[in-house]
């Protein structure tokens, strides 16, 4: 197999058996990635499995262009039951930096871990090698020190994922942490906590066969030249405080193999403060939005990895502190009653006493350890009264809001968690389009650009119209199907689609990129990447729908889109969208129309071969697919 390395690893911690299952008969159908991991999630995973229960899986599985050479080809997918939707059930993270690829040099395409070990332990890869070793001693260390430790028994050159005590504890937003300040949300680190499962370590010297080694190195000068884009270095949060002196971005995020255009990066902090911080955690915590304006910079800087070596999820803890703040100053909690310093919020005291509290689950800190949304359930009525609109047990809800970008409004709720990554498209490209609106000549793309690319990538010059409800039923197919697609290769979201370029003569992307190299790398025609998204659009909708899925009622997004006027926010502080032609929207006070909005979701039902009137996939789709075991699910 070119691409792929042929094997995956089964541990079963019960037992301590540790065997071996082949890769290719799921990667004919799924590539790799989300793809075969949701898979396997569906072949073993009940829909009665309760997330810390020792039959939940926890599925880590790289994609065939992982560790091969080609550009950002970077990330691992994780799948299992999430101890953070509501009510539990299948979720997804994704992580990336050096992890991913030192599996696969270590001869696994992934690794399916199940049961309960009845004490601590890790697991070490090495070379087609894999062996369970105690992890008494990592127990109870934090992220960092847990890969310090294993990198002095391992060599310096091993990479390792794991849990904090946060994954220990059980506390339902913990992440899994790997090298490179790489992390992977959905709660994946309490499922590893409830596993005795405290961390992997891999070391390899080998690689995965390409059948077409000229030609990938071809496809990579190219991809590095027309990856010229907007950055989106500087984090929205801190931009929109107009605190970017804090800042300068002195290097790009450095991830294994890759030298395109990144939202992360190495920054200097304060002009002496130096280190890699990654997209939303780096601005979770701002001490002057707090009022703290004097707070050493040193707070700001070591926020993201205070969080990361406890494994809290930032994004839970974003909403968390504002929900506080907000609480404090309308008398709705008080220090007596959560027994934390609200008044110093935005300060080093605070964020060590609120991440402690919530990692050993000491005080009000296990009420928060459930997560934002499931502490309502605890929290007095004033005090629930103040969750912030957006509120999600994952992420945050509007982000890139629906009543911005028309096709978002099908792109949230279809997933089992606000996932930002498949908004990213649409939404890079409506931003480049804001900086020329904003800047005439910041960046080349022009409305009539935004329809150029709309006829490429969504499918229709109906697209490019933001604001109008035609055309995007076809494009959140698109949209979605690369999305799957791209996570079941290994590629990063947030290099690939390129949608736009600077260095391309009509400063639009290319939309069969990822099909060109997937060819170079496997030999496989690259139609087979679309027909994945597919397949796997599918699957989820199966797993969804036998956990528990009420549809269509679901598919519908939050309420508030149809009855509240849109206002100006931080990451839109525009109000305006590319319309017909070359036409500008002024989309103020917008809200969604429920009418057209049902009407374009059963387009949607309609294109993707799914029942118009229920949004169950038809027998005749599944079929085409190769899915013929899914269709019980849907009768």
């Amino acid at each position: 197999m070119y691409g792929w390395m042929g094997k995956t690893l089964h541990v079963n911690l019960n037992n301590s058996e540790i065997k071996t299952i082949a890769t290719q008969p799921y990667a004919e159908q799924y590539l790799g990635g989300r793809g075969i991991a949701s898979r396997i999630y569906w072949e073993t995973v009940m829909p009665e499995t309760k997330a810390f229960d020792p039959e939940n899986r926890l599925i880590f599985m790289t994609g065939p262009m992982v560790a091969t050479g080609a550009q950002a080809s970077t990330r691992l997918s994780v799948v299992g039951k999430s101890p953070t939707t509501i009510p539990e059930g299948y979720c997804y993270g994704n992580l990336g930096g050096y992890f991913p690829a030192e599996l696969k040099k270590a001869g696994f395409d992934g690794v399916v871990i199940e049961g309960r070990a009845p004490k601590p332990v890790y697991l070490w890869i090495h070379d087609d090698e894999a062996e369970l070793l105690d992890a008494s001693s990592l127990w109870g260390e934090g992220a960092y020190r847990t890969g310090e430790m294993l990198q002095q028994v391992h060599g310096e050159k091993a990479h390792f994922l794991t849990t904090g005590v946060a994954g220990e504890n059980l506390v339902r937003t913990a992440v899994i942490v790997a090298s490179h300040h790489s992390v992977s949300s959905a709660g994946f680190g309490a499922v590893m906590g409830s596993k005795n499962f405290k961390a992997m370590v891999v070391r390899g010297t080998g690689k995965p066969s390409v059948a077409e080694p000229d030609r990938l190195k071809e496809l990579n000068r190219y991809t590095v030249k027309i990856s010229k884009r907007v950055r989106l270095s500087m984090p929205p949060t801190v931009a929109a405080t107009h605190h970017e002196h804090l800042l300068e971005v002195i290097g790009k995020g450095g991830c294994y193999q890759c030298g395109l255009e990144c939202i992360r990066g190495l920054y200097r902090y304060g002009q002496r403060l130096e280190g890699y911080r990654k997209c939303q955690a780096q601005g979770y915590y701002l001490p002057w939005k707090y009022s703290q304006e004097d707070e050493p910079v040193e707070t700001f800087f070591d926020a993201p990895t205070l969080a990361d070596d406890y494994s809290i999820d930032t994004w839970d803890l974003e909403s968390m502190i504002n929900w506080l703040y907000a609480c404090y100053q309308s008398g709705a909690l008080t220090e007596q009653e959560t027994g934390l310093p609200l008044s110093r919020m935005g300060t080093r005291e605070f964020l060590e006493k609120l991440l402690h509290s919530i990692a050993y689950r000491e005080g009000f800190g296990d009420v928060l350890a459930e997560g934002l949304v499931r502490a309502g359930e605890k929290v007095s009525d004033k005090a629930r009264a103040m969750f912030p609109y957006n509120l999600a047990p994952i992420g945050v809800h509007d982000l890139f809001p629906p009543r911005v970008i028309m096709v978002h409004a099908l792109l949230y709720p279809m997933e089992p968690r606000v996932h930002h990554n498949v908004l990213h498209e649409t939404a890079w490209v409506y931003l480049a389009w804001v900086f020329n609106q904003l800047e005439p000549g910041l960046t080349p793309i022009t409305t009539k650009v935004v329809h150029d690319i709309a006829r490429a990538f969504w499918g229709s010059d109906e697209a490019g119209d933001l604001s109008a409800y035609k055309g995007k039923a076809l494009a959140a197919i698109k949209v979605q199907n690369r999305n799957y697609s791209r996570d079941s290769l290994g590629l990063c979201d947030f290099a690939y689609p390129i949608t736009y370029s600077f260095n391309t003569p009509d400063h639009v992307g290319d939309p069969d990129l990822e099909a060109k190299i997937f060819t170079a790398v496997t030999g496989i025609a690259g139609e087979e990447v679309d027909r994945c998204g597919e397949r796997v659009c599918n699957l989820q909708r199966a797993i969804l729908v036998r956990e528990g899925r009420r549809v269509p009622e679901a598919d519908f997004p939050p309420e508030y889109n149809f009855t509240e006027p849109l206002q100006a926010i931080p990451h839109f502080p525009a109000m305006v969208v590319p319309g017909p032609d070359e036409e500008i929207v002024d989309i103020k006070g917008k809200i969604l129309d429920r009418d057209k909005f049902t009407s374009m979701l059963k387009e949607y039902y309609r294109l993707r071969g799914w029942e118009e009137e229920t949004g169950l996939p038809k027998a005749e789709t599944l079929a085409a697919l190769g899915l013929d075991d899914l269709t019980p699910t849907f009768q």
